[in-house]
């Protein structure tokens, strides 16, 4: 039976990201928790002269401010100094993939008075298996910072919980997942991709990867426990290249290729996904933490980020398609 996280309010620290898809992650744990009535504060790592908080998630803090989260900033070895005094229930650290990143945090947690310590960790430490999907206790590549990060967070006195995302969409995002295929959809070019098209993945909206974080505040069932932080269905590549098609209101035109007949272009810069199964189950976190999706329908959730596409004028931009031009003269298409 799922233990219910506790009523009582919290005081929360989310250390954050400032770049990349995870800062959304800590936009909408900051909406959650001050929604639900916690003390949040969010320190986002750097400076806020950076003119990345010219970017989303960035540029929508007014949102959380204006529901009492409390905005600062500075980096992992600053935080001691930042928040010198404060005491802090639960620390959460969304920025960290390496024990120099997450290490002040972690001891400021203790320092601070913290009963948990909340690590947004990735999926990307699994090693491949033949039989997806991942789930919590499947072989993880143990040197990478992420997997020594969450074994250290075990030694320490408090109660440690790790979360592994993968790919996200939604409000807010601020990574080129669903917009490279936009990108090519609306300009009538074929979308590239790579592999047999079927290889299956995990696409989740910010909003379910905070709920689920959300859910483990004051909930003993979350203490030492790490969790796939993804959706409940996984989308195949061809089918996310299909739906974002659709949801831009075009006929897809989808090419399957082989990267070996491609050696001089390097797939992660050709295509935003990696082109294996790289699929996850939630299972766990839907029975230890009574977790279920908001958003569990991807085409409305694309629908809704086609539309912010167009609203930002991304569909006019002059771009540049100099790698996709390449691949398909190597492929004779």
């Amino acid at each position: 039976v799922a233990a219910r996280a506790s009523g009582e309010k919290k005081s929360v620290l989310i250390v954050n990201t400032n770049g990349g898809g995870h800062a959304n992650i800590g936009f909408w744990l900051a909406k959650t928790l001050a929604g639900a009535g916690h003390d949040v504060t969010m320190n986002v790592v750097g400076a806020e002269d950076d003119k990345k908080m010219a970017k989303t998630p960035f540029s929508l803090f007014d949102e959380i401010r204006g529901m009492g989260v409390k905005t600062v900033w500075a980096n992992p070895d600053e935080v001691a100094s930042k928040h010198a005094g404060a005491k802090f229930d639960v620390v959460v650290d969304n920025n960290g993939k390496d024990m120099d990143t997450v290490g002040p945090v972690a001891d400021f947690a203790v320092a601070a008075g913290a009963s948990q310590f909340l690590f947004v960790s990735s999926a990307g430490i699994y090693k491949p298996t033949p039989c997806p999907p991942h789930v919590e206790g499947d072989a993880v590549k143990e040197t990478s910072g992420h997997a020594v990060v969450e074994a250290h967070l075990k030694t320490l006195p408090l109660k440690m919980s790790s979360f592994r995302p993968q790919y996200l969409t939604g409000y807010g995002s601020n990574k080129d997942c669903e917009e490279w295929f936009f990108d090519r959809a609306v300009r009538g070019r074929p979308i590239l991709v790579p592999g047999s098209g079927d290889q299956l993945s995990s696409v989740t909206h910010a909003e379910d990867l905070a709920t689920m974080i959300a859910a483990a505040v004051g909930n003993d069932a979350a203490a030492g426990e790490i969790f796939n932080c993804v959706t409940t269905k996984a989308v195949t590549l061809n089918g996310m290249a299909e739906l974002c098609a659709k949801a831009a209101g075009v006929e897809p035109n989808v090419i399957n290729y082989d990267p070996k007949d491609v050696p001089d272009v390097e797939v992660k810069k050709a295509f935003p996904f990696r082109p294996i199964h790289f699929y996850s189950s939630s299972a766990k976190a839907q029975a230890v933490l009574g977790w279920s999706p908001k958003h569990p329908d991807l085409a409305a959730e694309l629908k809704e980020r086609f539309a912010y596409y167009k609203s930002i004028g991304r569909d006019k931009k002059e771009m540049s398609f100099e790698t996709d031009d390449k691949i398909l003269a190597a492929i004779g298409k």
